[in-house]
């Protein structure tokens, strides 16, 4: 296929997804707090640490969470899978996940979140995670317009110069096996540090993906990336839940098939589209019987899983098994 009917066919397809019932967001309790951690009892498996990462005035300083096997590391350093919103992620981590992973090359975690008690912060993460336009102008949410939106450029530079740095100072990391994993708001995120820095990662895993976002701001990125392809392969690992569609409260049932039948469609040709550029391998999971929310605690054991070489335990399906590394 031509750079330009690439580049054409993907803009479709992101619209189409775009013109979908509109996708249920996570609406957690923001007055929740993490609770009890691994951090506070231990594990067997990670020694875990944190640091505090400034943000500037009036704003929410970032909470940096590492966790580093107690395995010894490899000849080549551990993998390392960067995890947004990192105090959820963080608060729902269990031993049960991490113990198989001893039997691959366990990887680093680094779990971003911000300096608070709470599991979520919904301005702040608003703020980094939502993608500008491609001149640089910040898109409003309309359900939200008192919050600043379009922040992720500026936080992708913050995790590229200053905390991927230092956690390359603090353990020997292999440059060639780095991961980053976002759910909803922050799978928008993986997908738009694919397609403006699409080598900073070897492994991107969108989960749930809140690709409408911001008039559908995501579509000039992709364009773009399939415009130019990035020179290194770099594998995407998408996946959403059957059940992430709005409908009314009175739906009949043959509505809701009917719901859920599109939304697939079109996720899944959003999917064959992204596999279209060079050099990106896509593989896709709808996982049944999940809505948006419980995507965040079910997409995490395989994530931890392929970070670590294992085959993950639930299957995937390949768009595109050609650009392969």
């Amino acid at each position: 296929m031509s750079i330009d009917r690439r580049r054409r066919s993907l803009c479709a397809a992101l619209a189409g997804v775009g013109l979908l019932p509109a996708t249920v967001l996570a609406r957690p309790d923001m007055t929740r707090t993490m609770g009890t951690t691994l951090a506070d009892t231990g594990s067997r498996w990670y020694r875990l640490r944190s640091w505090r990462l400034d943000a500037g005035p009036d704003r929410r300083a970032h909470r940096i969470w590492l966790a580093i096997p107690r395995a010894e590391a490899p000849a080549a350093g551990y993998p390392v899978l960067y995890l947004l919103d990192g105090n959820a992620t963080l608060a729902r981590l269990r031993e049960e996940w991490l113990a198989p992973l001893i039997e691959g090359r366990p990887p680093v975690l680094v779990m971003i979140g911000y300096d608070t008690d709470l599991m979520f912060d919904g301005a702040a993460r608003q703020r980094d995670y939502t993608p500008p336009r491609p001149d640089g102008t910040r898109p409003r949410d309309r359900r939200h317009p008192d919050r600043e939106s379009g922040g992720a450029a500026r936080f992708l530079d913050r995790i590229e110069r200053h905390i991927v740095p230092r956690v390359a100072d603090t353990v020997a990391i292999d440059p060639t096996r780095r991961a980053l994993w976002g759910h909803s708001y922050g799978g928008l995120f993986t997908l738009f540090a694919l397609s403006s820095r699409p080598t900073l990662f070897d492994d991107y895993f969108p989960t749930s993906p809140s690709l409408g976002w911001g008039d559908n701001v995501l579509n000039a990125h992709l364009e773009r990336l399939a415009g130019t392809p990035p020179g290194q392969p770099a594998r995407v690992w998408l996946r959403r839940g059957s059940e992430e569609l709005r409908a009314p409260a009175d739906a009949d049932p043959a509505t809701l098939e009917r719901l859920r039948r599109q939304a697939s469609e079109r996720f899944l040709s959003f999917c064959d589209e992204l596999a279209d550029i060079p050099s990106l391998t896509v593989r896709r999971r709808i996982d049944p019987g999940l809505g948006h929310g419980p995507m965040f605690s079910a997409s995490l054991p395989d994530t931890l899983r392929i970070a670590a070489g294992l085959a993950p335990l639930q299957d995937w399906s390949i768009d595109n098994d050609s650009h392969s590394k």
